[in-house]
């Protein structure tokens, strides 16, 4: 055979075999192509010189909270995260007929049901932005996806400044510089408005598939509007009593403030009448601030703060009192809501936590039955506050985790309606802030490096808000004493049952979930841990 024939036979059979591979990828069905399932992005975890882990993530990765299944009657997941670098630990279980005796069992008995919740959130501070905005465009993404979106911990609620505050890196208000303006013709949003806030609320929004709700606090008025004529320091009262020009003004301030950010796309929820009130009696309070006494709050809100907000038509932005301690339950509303004037205006009380610990839970129980129709929502919250902590930032802390979710816990066991942190990332000193006030945060930002860490507090507050959405309802457990290391609520939210449960102990414990309508649901709870167990009817 010669050269040239041989050569025309390989080619033919090329193309007869390039023919048939064509014919068998249009009727063959195609392998390759099928959509898999992304794998799951766990944790990265860094160890640092505390007792757990934190989470890594950077422009190029980042770990993912597991999705929530469909789950069919009788069947149930839980996630865990534990001291020992646990994160959504994902599990399926399901419901049996019979259990395996047990010497801790937890019975649900959603007959009989509680508050509705609003939900769980951050702070949208300047310092928050400032960090954001220092890591590349991708690791930024990461980090706001890790908040609001569904891959992440999902929150729908935002607090947000009403001007400067410790965590800002200047103290300022929106009208500082005209005295005498009571018509507030020069009221401005500020720089730190435009470049820190809302950019960062608009993607906060943007990838989050559960309407969110903002609320605004106010630090202080401007100083020329002031008994001390400084924003911070002690007799920081406003000048004059309600009714005047000096209080119309200040309620003025409200409504410009609303409007000015309705008009740059953010709509709030609430506004609350003054974040921490108590703290203008500190002779050498450091940072913002400005005092009010209940009485002085019930004249200003109905006087000034409640005709005026009506009067420029936001009556769909609801008031809320009180935004400070426990420690002022249930005196504080007493004074204001017994006075209908005052009453009419407002529709729930704002809650700290700082002094909790020293704090009866059960000052919140009688507020609640003092005053049924007001929701009590928890406003804010941070680790390493107290002036004895040192370093502020402690990278993989377990506890300042556990003691958000005690705290969680406890408060919505005492009709709490929600649950919001403070900053929503700060750097690796806990801050910026101008007044040296640093505290820590869920999330903390490297920016030399580009990347930010995950603190186990970010995790404990993920055990809530990505399963306790807005119009969840606290329902009856009946279990063990929770004055010791065991911790735990239970929840409905349409068909699905949430129960969360936080074991502060170094003991493994072996218990049981009893539900009327399935059956028994034998559970390990791991040392150092919490878990959240749903299930659907």
């Amino acid at each position: 055979m010669s050269y040239k024939v041989a050569s025309a036979l390989l080619i033919a059979s090329l193309l007869v075999v390039g023919a048939i591979c064509a014919l068998l990828v249009v009727f063959l069905p195609d392998q390759q192509t099928e959509e898999k399932e992304p794998e799951p992005r766990n944790c990265s975890p860094k160890y640092f010189s505390y007792s757990s882990n934190v989470c890594v993530c950077n422009s190029t990765y980042c770990d993912v909270v597991p999705t929530i299944p469909t789950l069919n009657s009788g069947e149930a997941v839980s996630y865990t995260s534990s001291k020992a670098g646990k994160r959504f630990e994902k599990m399926e279980h399901s419901f049996q007929s019979e259990s395996n005796t047990s010497p801790v069992s937890f019975s649900i008995n959603s007959s009989t049901r509680y508050q509705t919740l609003k939900g769980f959130g951050g702070a949208f501070t300047d310092a928050a932005g400032i960090n954001i905005f220092s890591l590349p465009t991708d690791a930024q993404e990461h980090l706001m996806r890790s908040y609001f979106s569904s891959d992440g911990i999902e929150y729908n609620v935002g607090r947000i400044p009403m001007g400067g505050c410790d965590f800002s890196t200047r103290p300022y208000t929106y009208n500082d510089d005209s005295p005498g303006d009571f018509e507030m013709k020069n009221f401005s949003l500020t720089l730190e408005d435009f470049v820190y806030k809302i950019p960062l609320i608009h993607r906060a929004v943007a990838m989050n598939a559960r309407k969110m709700s903002f609320f605004a606090s106010p630090w202080s008025a401007p100083s020329w509007m002031k008994k001390n004529n400084a924003l911070w320091g002690g007799n920081g009262f406003l000048k004059g009593v309600a009714g005047d020009e000096n209080h119309k003004a200040w309620a003025l301030y409200f409504s410009r403030f609303i409007e000015e950010y309705e008009r740059n796309g953010v709509q709030l929820w609430a506004v609350t009448a003054q974040n921490e009130p108590i703290d203008g009696f500190a002779k050498n309070f450091s940072f913002n601030c400005m005092g009010f006494t209940p009485e002085q709050q019930r004249d200003f809100i109905k006087m000034d703060l409640g005709p005026g907000l009506h009067s420029r038509g936001h009556d769909d932005v609801i008031l809320m009192i009180g935004d400070d301690q426990r420690l002022v339950l249930p005196s504080w509303p007493q004074v204001v809501l017994s006075d209908p004037d005052a009453a009419k205006y407002i529709s729930g009380i704002g809650v700290h936590w700082y002094m909790d610990w020293i704090t009866d839970p059960n000052r919140l129980t009688k507020t609640h039955e003092n005053f049924t129709d007001y929701f009590i929502f928890g406003t804010e919250a941070c680790a390493s506050a107290m002036p004895w902590v040192d370093p502020k930032v402690r990278l993989g802390h377990w506890e300042s985790g556990q003691r958000y979710s005690e705290d969680i816990l406890e408060d919505l066991n005492h009709w709490v309606t929600g649950w919001t942190d403070w900053n929503l990332a700060l750097d690796m000193g806990g801050g910026p802030n101008w007044a040296n006030n640093f505290v820590d945060s869920p999330i903390i930002v490297n920016k030399e490096k580009g990347e930010f860490y995950k603190q186990p507090m970010f995790y404990h507050m993920g055990h809530f808000s990505k399963f306790l959405g807005e119009g969840s309802i606290r329902i009856e457990v009946v279990g063990p004493p929770q004055d010791g290391d065991l911790k735990y609520a239970a929840f409905m939210d349409g068909n699905s049952i949430i129960f969360v449960v936080l074991n502060k102990s170094d003991s493994i414990i072996e218990a049981k979930i009893t539900d009327k309508t399935l059956g028994f649901l034998d559970i390990t709870i791991g040392r150092y841990s919490i878990q959240t167990y749903t299930w659907s009817r």
